[in-house]
């Protein structure tokens, strides 16, 4: 289990990278405050995580070049998509993802309350982001989802 966690873990990182990469680099600066935003999920996921690493004195690597690395040049391949192209491909590419961090969370078997937690926390994100990209593909603010998991996973 804890396998899944650091995959997750990982993918933290790149999404960190993956988004600030957007923030930073597409044109249409009327998405700042989104792309913001789900900068900040990808930043308080990786923090919560390394929360239960710390409890459970798990050692982890929080600068994985290879996978900072991975996320912007992902990210530099979709740069000069217009937004509606940008915002279906992004949507079809976290449906795979949201799909089996819920399974993982559904499936854990004979998990301490914290790893269950985690889990929770991992597909909770996923979901947030996959229906952010939802609301988008249909014209509609996706940022409202990110923020409610923002607010229902505070930093302790």
């Amino acid at each position: 289990m804890n396998q899944h966690i650091n995959t997750a873990y990982q993918g933290e990182l790149y999404g960190i990278a993956f988004f600030e990469y957007f923030a930073n680099h597409y044109t249409q600066k009327s998405n700042a405050k989104l792309w913001q935003t789900l900068i900040d999920v990808e930043v308080r996921t990786a923090r919560l995580i390394e929360q239960y690493y710390l409890a459970e004195g798990i050692e982890f690597q929080s600068q994985n070049l290879a996978m900072i690395e991975k996320g912007e040049h992902d990210a530099k391949r979709w740069i000069d998509l217009p937004w509606d192209d940008l915002v279906t491909t992004l949507e079809q590419w976290v449906a795979p993802y949201e799909k089996q961090y819920r399974e993982w969370a559904q499936s854990s078997e004979e998990l301490s309350s914290q790893q269950q937690a985690v889990f929770d926390l991992i597909a909770a994100h996923e979901t947030a982001i996959y229906l952010c990209w939802q609301a988008e593909c249909r014209s509609q603010p996706g940022q409202n989802h990110l923020e409610d998991f923002l607010s229902e996973y505070p930093l302790v």
